[in-house]
């Protein structure tokens, strides 16, 4: 079949080699997001497929792209980690789908992975589904389904997926081109949202209980990172583990061990954390015992939660 591949990040990466890498599938074209300022210095950067992308549209509905489209005969678009498509640009070849990375209709949104760990589940996956207007909701082609490990963070379950879903993209080419096609309706009673993190989400409360902030961190590593008050800083943490039973009279938030070779052990609700990775303002992402060693971490020091408007650092690599 010739294929229209669609995506900008690298997300997208594994379907686009595999579909390239494919005998019984010819890549006619990559279309990609405009380059943007990117990194301290703002300078103007590709998107993560941008190396391989012949289109970088500003505008999805420009009769320039729309003609362009047409020209190049395509049987399918495959869409993976793109913008939203209009109708004028999704109705051009015979077909045309979205890889999502959830099992539809579950997590319908732009944060599905995040937003899976977010909620303490232990399975998710992939979902291919035909494009209609409406976002992440027309009929299922293939799934694919993978348990989500007890540690794994949102980067981790990315890759994992990313080359999970590149297997499933092949697959739905494949059944497209066989004429085996038999789309399954999504029941929408059944469905859930998964919106875009904002900085809100980012926000830490001890006085949650362990495995809500253990999940929230997970969700939030490798970038942007959870973030707390400490000694009037914003810190981020990017690791948390279970610690054990709460001792008495622990409030929330509250250092209930310190130890510049043990680490640091944090009250939540309902049992004690463990902070494996942490970063102090203007350092490099470390471990509990490191943090206590270098930042004087005593049993009087508390997290405290941030209000929403608080200026959050920037990103950083988790390391």
């Amino acid at each position: 079949m010739n294929v229209v591949f669609f995506g900008t990040a690298s997300f997208g990466l594994p379907s686009l080699e595999a579909i390239a890498a494919h005998p019984n599938h010819r890549l006619v074209a990559i279309v990609t997001g405009p380059d943007k300022p990117m990194g301290r210095g703002l300078s103007t950067s590709p998107t993560s497929v941008g190396s391989w992308a012949e289109h970088r549209p500003e505008r999805l509905q420009s009769l320039e792209l729309v003609a362009d489209l047409q020209k190049l005969n395509a049987d399918v678009y495959a869409v993976v980690a793109y913008r939203i498509l209009p109708e004028a640009v999704f109705a051009i070849p015979r077909y045309a789908f979205n890889l999502h990375a959830s099992l539809l209709p579950a997590f319908r949104g732009a944060a599905p992975i995040q937003r899976a760990i977010m909620a303490g589940e232990t399975r998710t996956g992939v979902t291919t589904f035909l494009l209609e207007k409406t976002v992440d909701t027309g009929s299922i082609v293939a799934q694919r389904e993978t348990q989500i490990g007890l540690l794994e963070n949102a980067g981790d379950l990315t890759d994992r997926l990313s080359r999970l879903g590149a297997e499933l993209v092949i697959e739905t080419l494949e059944i497209l081109a066989s004429g085996r096609l038999t789309p399954r309706p999504q029941n929408s009673a059944l469905a859930s949202p998964a919106p875009k993190i904002g900085p809100a989400d980012q926000i830490l409360d001890f006085d949650e209980t362990a495995a809500h902030l253990i999940n929230r961190v997970r969700a939030l590593a490798p970038r942007p990172g959870a973030t707390v008050g400490f000694q009037g800083k914003v810190i981020k943490i990017f690791a948390l583990r279970d610690a054990g039973f709460l001792p008495d009279g622990a409030r929330p938030g509250s250092i209930v061990a310190a130890d510049p070779k043990a680490g640091l052990l944090v009250a939540a609700r309902d049992r004690v954390v463990s902070v494996a990775r942490i970063q102090p303002p203007g350092r490099k992402v470390q471990t509990g015992a490191e943090f206590v060693r270098g930042y004087h971490v005593s049993v009087t020091d508390r997290f405290e939660p941030l209000p929403e408007h608080s200026t959050l650092p920037p990103e950083a690599d988790s390391g």
